[in-house]
């Protein structure tokens, strides 16, 4: 079985320098649990490889882990308490879906709900419904491709079928955004991609932003540095409202 975003996340947090006790508190759970949910990941990807996740790479740290006095796990305090103040923005990125899901209840409830306006272009039922979304590179980029904002079973989601891409670097994602009026948007997807420039996959929009959709008029796929969204995402929250589009546009098409 492939791994869950869930999976990912975790794996992603570890394997970045974090121990179990780090992100237990990030999560508010014990360190056991984390360390059970890490090593169940770990067994998932021998069945189930994945370039993100060498195998090999997963299990030495997971050792490294079972080692208290392993040099892996200690920490300054100064760099303690620097990982400290930016991890809750550092998981927000990893998780990716669910973070948006947080920001998205939080303008709903603000502007007291987001009701259907009839510009949607799915309907409801247990049939998987289909919108094609062509995307056209921006700038120097050589990327192509498309989306599809589908519903199966009442549940919206986006397809990524993207090739072309120049890999992203250390400390960065490439992140689809759904951008409405005044640049204010939806982030809806963040994933790295690797050597083959290859974008693919589902990623299920919260149900929470579903009715803020007819509102957005432009997709746009950005190479961003993490620190860089964590800090958009950071003020959106403050000013109680959506982030703006950060990072280099690669792809942009229009949602309608």
């Amino acid at each position: 079985m492939a791994l869950s975003d869930d999976q990912r996340a975790l794996l992603r947090l570890l394997l970045s320098g974090d121990t179990y006790e780090q992100v237990a508190d990030v999560l508010g759970t014990g360190a056991g649990e984390v360390r059970t949910r890490a090593h169940e990941a770990a067994g998932a990807l021998e069945e189930a490889p994945d370039r993100e996740f060498p195998p090999e790479a997963v299990r030495q740290r997971l050792d490294a882990l079972e080692r208290p006095s392993d040099p892996v796990q200690a920490q300054s305090p100064a760099a303690s308490a620097t990982s400290g103040r930016r991890r809750p923005w550092a998981l927000w990125l990893t998780l990716g879906a669910a973070a948006v899901a947080v920001v998205v209840v939080l303008v709903v409830v603000i502007s007291g709900g987001g009701g259907d306006d009839g510009a949607t272009t799915t309907t409801r039922g247990d049939q998987e419904d289909v919108v094609p979304i062509k995307l056209a590179p921006v700038g120097e980029s050589k990327a192509s491709g498309m989306i599809s904002v589908v519903r199966v079973a009442d549940q919206p989601a986006v397809d990524l079928a993207i090739a072309g891409l120049a890999p992203s670097g250390q400390g960065e994602s490439y992140v689809l955004w759904f951008v409405g009026s005044g640049g204010r948007s939806l982030p809806v997807a963040f994933q790295a991609v690797g050597a083959d420039g290859k974008l693919t996959g589902r990623t299920p929009i919260p149900t929470a932003a579903e009715g803020l959709l007819p509102s957005f008029t432009t997709v746009e796929l950005t190479l961003a540095g993490q620190r860089d969204a964590a800090t958009a995402v950071q003020r959106a929250a403050q000013s109680s409202t959506l982030p703006q589009v950060v990072g280099t546009p690669v792809m942009r098409g229009a949602l309608r």
